[in-house]
């Protein structure tokens, strides 16, 4: 069997994330163990707020996305569809309703990432996938603070979870990260999820690194999540930017950026305006069986 490195992952035993993440020691304890922990977040009038705040914004805009900037198979994430206004203003949106109540529970985090994730009616699939590391993960986590904003079933497409991966399967992920786990049919990988469902104004506070899936909306009304990208206030934010690839792999630009890079980001490019460029390096171009995934896991 390939080694980590050689599938693209950090070696385990060169990863300690020491870093508390939760202010609660019990929901750290947990988070620790399965690689995200749920709980209430949001009053329902904050998930009101969010909701008329997206309508509002998208119908000053003439839309979140133009129907060509993604392919509607997919759940629609602003931070890669949408028009670049639509993201600044939703930035300021999810990060003053949300940033405050996330504050209260994680442990000196700073917002990144803003997020709307709609899935329409019939559409919304989100293949098996880990986040884009933001962070060292070698040290740190970064998080997702999830929060659904419409009660989320496995109807509407609700998150499933593969528990404990956060551990064996930290990386240096760019646009690339969706391809990794491409090759596994979806009914061998739904065995070793675990389906979270929640209320709306629940959060699901997830380590970046940990691999989910949620399946397509089957029902008539849409699906709408939100999802805070966070940092440790101390750590330096990086972006993996493919820019092409050799015989080794892919050839990946890092840089180092604020959450202004992401307001004018289209297909694996920021805003130069506000990211350096660190360092540069080659990742390896991999698509795991089944029994890579396995092996990494340790099962």
């Amino acid at each position: 069997m390939s080694s980590p490195t050689e599938l693209g992952f950090l070696p385990i035993e060169s990863c300690r994330v020491d870093r508390a993440v939760l202010r609660n020691p019990e929901q750290q304890a947990e988070f620790d163990r399965k690689g995200y922990v749920v709980m209430p977040l949001l009053s329902l009038g904050q998930v009101d707020q969010l909701v008329s705040g997206y309508d509002s914004i998208a119908e000053s805009l003439g839309g979140a996305s133009r129907p060509e900037d993604y392919n509607d198979t997919y759940a629609e994430f602003s931070i890669i569809h949408s028009r670049p206004e639509f993201r600044r203003q939703a930035f300021d949106l999810i990060t003053a309703v949300l940033g405050p109540e996330a504050q209260k529970v994680l442990v000196d985090y700073r917002p990144l990432i803003a997020n709307f994730v709609n899935k329409l009616p019939g559409t919304g699939v989100v293949p098996t996938h880990q986040n884009l590391s933001v962070v060292d993960e070698s040290r740190y986590a970064s998080v997702s603070v999830w929060v659904a904003l419409v009660d989320c079933v496995l109807d509407n497409g609700a998150m499933s979870l593969l528990e404990g991966s956060h551990r064996s399967l930290r990386s240096r992920r760019g646009m690339w990260a969706y391809q990794v786990f491409g090759g596994i049919e979806q009914a061998i990988i739904d065995e070793l999820l675990t389906r979270v469902e929640v209320p709306a104004g629940h959060a699901v506070i997830l380590d970046d690194a940990l691999v989910h899936y949620s399946p397509p909306n089957k029902t008539d009304h849409r699906r709408l999540a939100i999802q805070l990208v966070m940092a440790p206030q101390e750590v330096k934010t990086l972006w993996h930017q493919q820019i092409g690839t050799n015989e080794d792999g892919l050839e990946v630009q890092v840089w180092e950026i604020d959450e202004r890079f992401f307001f004018e980001f289209w297909h694996g490019d920021g805003d130069e305006r506000y990211g350096q460029k660190v360092d540069r390096i080659t990742v390896p171009a991999v698509s795991l069986a089944i029994e890579d995934l396995q092996g990494l896991l340790g099962r």
